[in-house]
């Protein structure tokens, strides 16, 4: 626990803040007036899959997919609120977000670290891995949309039609929202916070504990706008946090498993027996097993830059008897330490956002498994 307590820290303060900003109907207020200007405008829903999930999937170049974890019950009211379900919701945030950290040419802990290890220029390969993100957000919401359609037709082959989205999305017709006074300033407060983190994290360094600082601050000054006494916070702020227990000891449970296997010194022997066969094949093979073997390893050591310390030592000398570029190998380690996020449990940032958009896992890889298939295959 305490190894994963900063994302742990981050998402019981980022519930509890949202709580309070939900119990006061701004965001389900705003949501519901946006989205009854997208059905004035005539405007059609895919448009707005695709818009989401390119936007998402471009933040995800900027940041690390644990600052979008708070995004998720956004996407989560924008989806219900156009008559889909939870997964599309998690499709345009969880799986626009990881396309662009995918794929994105600027990725510090994976690209930049590996690099710098086989001795190329920084975030070289810039013109390939931008035309890879483009048809990896593509297919994001490509599959998204193609899930939204189906259960547009027939609402029971939802996978997650009998879970209760009480509370996550819109409760009335959107006719019945309007925008007050009150509501707008909170909805201000709000974009405040989110500019602040992305300012904070791609100028400043922030991380998991400044966020949960601005989520913090943010929740209470919405809820004394709102015109909520102290104790009334608390109780909110209080109920919040209870409502992310649950997330919070799947995470501890996956990080201690990581731990065990990297002080056991277990990750050592499953490297070096992974590995060991790639000397054995050519270069096309050996690059799409590369890729393979980085993401049966990145199961075990989730962290980008972790990972690549361990793994690209190893790698980079194979790829050389092998006959593979020092690009090509760390193309395919990339692809291997990022595209299996969408379906990895000892992925924080991904079992966090599931938990948020209450959505089981056996649901979610129902859906994510033909996703991380395809974009295997795209990246190849």
């Amino acid at each position: 626990m305490v190894a994963a307590s900063s994302i742990i820290f981050l998402i019981m303060i980022s519930s509890a803040s949202f709580g309070i900003i939900n119990s006061t109907g701004a965001l389900n207020n705003g949501i519901g007036v946006i989205l009854r200007k997208v059905k004035v405008s005539n405007i059609p829903k895919t448009v707005v899959i695709w818009v989401i999930t390119f936007l998402f999937s471009i933040l995800g170049i900027i940041v690390g997919p644990e600052i979008q974890i708070p995004f998720t019950i956004i996407g989560i009211s924008i989806a219900l609120g156009l008559g889909y379900d939870l997964v599309v919701g998690l499709g345009m945030i969880m799986g626009g977000g990881y396309a662009g950290f995918n794929f994105g040419p600027i990725n510090a802990s994976i690209l930049g670290t590996s690099h710098s290890i086989v001795g190329l220029p920084i975030f070289s390969g810039l013109p390939y891995r931008l035309v890879l993100w483009f048809f990896g957000t593509c297919l994001v919401a490509l599959a998204t949309t193609l899930y939204a359609k189906k259960i547009a037709r027939n609402p029971e082959k939802s996978l997650v039609k009998d879970v209760d989205t009480k509370g996550l999305g819109l409760d009335q017709a959107l006719e019945d929202y309007h925008l007050t006074g009150k509501h707008k300033l909170i909805l201000v407060v709000l974009l405040l916070m989110f500019a602040a983190i992305i300012f904070g994290a791609t100028k400043l360094g922030w991380y998991l504990d400044e966020m949960s600082t601005v989520f913090l601050i943010g929740g209470i000054l919405a809820g004394y706008l709102y015109g909520y006494k102290t104790k009334e916070i608390i109780d909110l702020f209080i109920k919040g946090v209870s409502s992310a227990a649950s997330i919070a000891l799947i995470l501890g449970i996956a990080r201690g498993i990581q731990i065990t296997l990297e002080n056991g010194l277990i990750m050592d022997t499953i490297i070096h027996t992974l590995s060991a066969p790639l000397a054995n094949l050519g270069p096309t093979l050996g690059a799409i097993f590369m890729s393979i073997i980085t993401g049966i390893v990145h199961f075990f050591i989730p962290s980008g830059s972790g990972l690549a310390v361990s793994l690209m030592p190893v790698l980079s000398p194979l790829g050389t008897i092998i006959g593979i570029s020092p690009q090509t190998t760390v193309l395919a380690f990339q692809v291997g330490a990022t595209v299996p996020n969408y379906i990895f449990p000892t992925i924080g940032a991904t079992m966090a956002m599931l938990g948020i958009a209450r959505v089981p896992l056996d649901r979610w890889l129902r859906f994510a498994i033909k996703l991380t298939f395809w974009t295997f295959v795209i990246s190849w």
